[in-house]
């Protein structure tokens, strides 16, 4: 709940310092393919993985609903538990360019996107004296397609690829370090209100 409060904040204070003409909430469902590659001490490792992963979004537009470029801050709800004990917050921002020109219609609206993301991992354990965190930044670049149903209701459908660099990880009094990077493409849908 602290972080959905935290997420509500951002929110608002990213409301009040833009000229959005409107706003908009939603949720998504995506899916995605991650290729891990990892360096322990020097020796490298392959790992692969899907999630079907939930999102809260939050955005504005800057013009028209119709045509106008769009933002959006996206908080994943579920928790990426690739190891147990170990807590994941997943939040990217992306900005949408809109592309009507291109397809010639009142309800369909390309768009090509950009953003950034970050990601932290922390462990839970109580017993332990040390709770390290371990942090990723990223950029993700995509391309998808708004559908508008009625005036307050949309679809978003498409697809990013996100490169993230994790922060060196030292465990064991620093005798193992730890590098890792991922490349993660995503599919996804969703279906935003807008006020």
């Amino acid at each position: 709940m602290k972080k959905i409060v935290n997420l509500t904040k951002i929110i608002i204070i990213l409301s009040l310092n833009c000229e959005a003409t409107e706003f908009f909430i939603g949720l998504e469902q995506s899916y995605k393919k991650i290729k891990n590659i990892t360096y322990i001490n020097g020796v490298k490792e392959h790992h692969k993985k899907s999630l079907n992963i939930s999102s809260l979004k939050i955005g504005g537009i800057f013009g028209s609903k119709e045509g106008g470029d769009r933002y959006e801050l996206n908080y994943a709800l579920n928790e990426e538990n690739i190891v147990s004990k170990l807590n994941t917050i997943d939040v990217s921002i992306h900005y949408n360019l809109t592309l009507p020109s291109i397809i010639n219609s009142k309800n369909t609206l390309p768009y090509f996107r950009l953003g950034g993301s970050y990601s932290r991992v922390s462990e839970k354990n109580k017993n332990s004296a040390e709770n390290p965190k371990y942090d990723a930044y990223g950029y993700i670049i995509g391309i998808g397609s708004y559908y508008i149903l009625n005036k307050y209701l949309e679809l978003s459908i498409g697809v990013d690829y996100n490169h993230k660099k994790w922060n060196n990880i030292k465990l064991y009094q620093n005798t193992i370090t730890v590098k890792a990077k991922e490349d993660i493409e995503k599919a996804y849908i969703g279906i935003n209100y807008l006020f």
